[in-house]
């Protein structure tokens, strides 16, 4: 199931997203792994078709696998290895960055937002695209959570500056080690994932009238990688595919 780590990140301009430009390389590919890293991206998305606006001076990275490639356990769990991945990231380019995931896919500092993840299939393939605010914190349009940068959180700690490239590479090269790890099980990625959470985060959850979200407090994941949370009145739910903000 091992995936030996290729060479081959396609470093391109402005294009309509890294993931719609990954499946037009697809069949190029013939099921060898690649990534796509771009400079701007004119329709970028985000969880349940969200727009992620997508200005120069961030990265806009997309991997493609084969799904044989890792091992089948793993697959449904793998928005939140990807998060685990993208933290590890910043915390070894950055000493000292204590960064948390929030469930199931964004990257938080100091509970603001620095980036997240959307993993679909094509096929046989996996398609992981992963958006991270490197120079620019784009203004929170949907009453979601605010953002900050990579770049702050280096100037805080007085470290250098981070670039796009740079987040990539050690997101491309640390990814493959992870799923190349034979011992690996979903029951590793749950626990680390649940440990990395900051639980002390305001969670939000949209309404069908879409006023008044109702507020959540994350407790910690299940076995099978899902949320469990609290409600204000106490109550207890476990929550598969909902956007949180």
């Amino acid at each position: 199931m091992s995936v030996n780590v290729p060479p081959n990140i396609h470093h391109v301009g402005e294009v309509t997203s890294t993931m719609d430009a990954a499946r037009q390389m697809l069949t190029a590919a013939n099921g060898a792994p690649f990534a796509v890293l771009a400079e701007s991206q004119v329709k970028g998305r985000g969880t349940g078709e969200r727009v992620w606006i997508s200005p120069k001076g961030n990265m806009y990275f997309t991997l493609c696998i084969s799904e044989k490639s890792i091992m089948p356990e793993i697959v449904p769990v793998l928005p939140l290895l990807t998060g685990l991945v993208c933290r590890a990231a910043i915390m070894s380019l950055i000493n000292g960055a204590n960064v948390h995931v929030k469930w199931p896919n964004d990257i938080i500092y100091a509970g603001k937002k620095i980036g997240g993840s959307l993993v679909e299939s094509e096929g046989e393939s996996l398609i992981i695209g992963i958006g991270m605010n490197v120079e620019l914190a784009p203004p929170v349009t949907d009453s979601g959570r605010a953002s900050t940068t990579v770049n702050e959180i280096a100037a805080a700690l007085e470290q250098p500056k981070i670039t796009p490239t740079q987040l990539a590479e050690f997101i491309w090269k640390h990814f493959f080690q992870m799923i190349s790890d034979t011992t690996l099980t979903r029951k590793i990625v749950v626990t680390r994932f649940d440990a990395a959470m900051d639980k002390s985060l305001s969670l939000h959850r949209r309404t069908p009238t879409g006023r008044d979200p109702e507020e959540l407090h994350a407790i910690g994941l299940n076995e099978w990688g899902h949320l469990i949370v609290s409600r204000p009145d106490g109550t207890e739910d476990t929550l598969m595919t909902d956007y949180l903000f």
